[in-house]
């Protein structure tokens, strides 16, 4: 199935009027997908240009989910079929909540997402803490966020695996001013 190209891409972040906080954070997880992306490649098929447009629009609701409510990551999902990319809305559909343990595009934006806490890359340790301090206000929401923790441990393990690299190695990319030695072929507005 064919994707969009980027201009595509950051005219529809500007039109959706996405706030620049959260172009920031989407740019960083970006960051973050793409070089697992490159790296599990090596071993197996990947879409790496799904994953660079599903990690860049991964969040293309959120602004609006907080505005009225709703769960932005189905919200973006439904946006993106309408506009005729289920495959770029199934991974966005994702980014939240895994539907299984199948490493896959999705999976690598997921994780990547969980590792980027605003525009730093974090251990899964950090980002955990961080939302059981902005969201588990009562018992079940705690509960929630520990067994989540829990599921994404072995998204790590499993993304480790087949990318070869070490988790921590990820917060390497922080000392990367731009994305662009990801970029290759592709042009950051291609």
């Amino acid at each position: 199935m064919m994707l969009p190209g980027r201009p595509w891409v950051f005219d529809l972040i500007e039109l959706k009027d996405m706030p620049a906080h959260i172009l920031r954070h989407s740019l960083m997880v970006r960051k973050v997908a793409v070089t697992l992306a490159m790296f599990v490649a090596r071993k197996r098929p990947i879409d790496i240009d799904l994953v660079d447009r599903a990690s860049l629009l991964h969040d293309i609701c959120k602004a609006d989910a907080i505005r009225s409510g709703g769960d932005h990551a189905r919200q973006g999902q439904r946006l993106m079929e309408a506009m005729g990319y289920p495959n770029i809305g199934a991974v966005i559909g994702q980014h939240v909540r895994l539907k299984g343990l199948t490493l896959n595009e999705a999976m690598l934006v997921n994780y990547a997402d969980k590792r980027v806490m605003h525009e730093q890359v974090v251990t899964l340790s950090r980002r955990f803490v961080d939302l059981l301090e902005r969201y588990g206000t009562t018992d079940e929401r705690r509960g929630r966020i520990l067994s989540q923790f829990a599921f994404t441990l072995e998204v790590e393990r499993q993304v480790s695996d087949a990318s070869g690299l070490d988790p921590l190695w990820l917060n390497s990319l922080n000392l990367t001013l731009s994305d662009d030695a990801l970029d290759g072929v592709h042009g950051i507005r291609r």
